[in-house]
């Protein structure tokens, strides 16, 4: 997105007043004009472009450009665009995403009720010899699937920007 640099060159000359910030003497002769109170700053501005305009245009979809009649693609007829996978009942990011935090909640939880001796769920004390074997299993079985479950909300997430963006225009 670099397509244009942009330098701005500022030259204050004496604008703080101060005799040591003021102009400093040059050689030669000296202009004409005097200037009563405080000088003004100049500035200039330059513009440099890397690339030609028309290059920089090409990357616009159509329906962006101005005076195209071209609708954009979320107000066409239908809507959103269905996708392939959107038909077929795919699971959205975000339900991933909250079946992992409550899984990994639920493991980490297990831990603390392992070390504390706490009852599982208020049922099973300590002493009990399904203790160790339930609360390991949330813990072995729970970290990891909550881990494949992050992993899959952030490729589906990934999946779902990509579509927008092949709608869009942008790809």
């Amino acid at each position: 997105m670099a397509g244009a640099a942009v330098a701005v060159s500022t030259s204050l000359c004496g604008g703080s007043g101060h005799p040591a910030f003021g102009p400093r003497p040059r050689a030669g002769p000296r202009p004409a004009r005097v200037l009563v109170g405080r000088p003004s700053s100049r500035r200039r501005l330059t513009a440099v472009s890397a690339k030609p305009p028309k290059e920089a245009e090409e990357k616009v979809p159509a329906w962006a450009r101005p005076g195209a009649d071209e609708p954009p693609p979320w107000a066409r007829e239908g809507g959103a665009a269905q996708g392939p996978g959107a038909a077929g009942g795919s699971v959205p990011f975000y339900a991933y995403l909250l079946a992992s935090a409550i899984t990994a909640i639920a493991a980490i939880g297990s831990i603390f009720e392992y070390t504390n001796q706490r009852a599982v769920f208020g049922i099973i004390n300590p002493d009990s010899a399904l203790y160790a074997p339930i609360l390991g299993f949330f813990v072995f079985t729970g970290i990891p699937t909550a881990g494949f479950l992050w992993f899959k909300a952030v490729q589906t997430a990934n999946r779902e920007a990509e579509e927008q963006d092949r709608r869009d225009g942008f790809m």
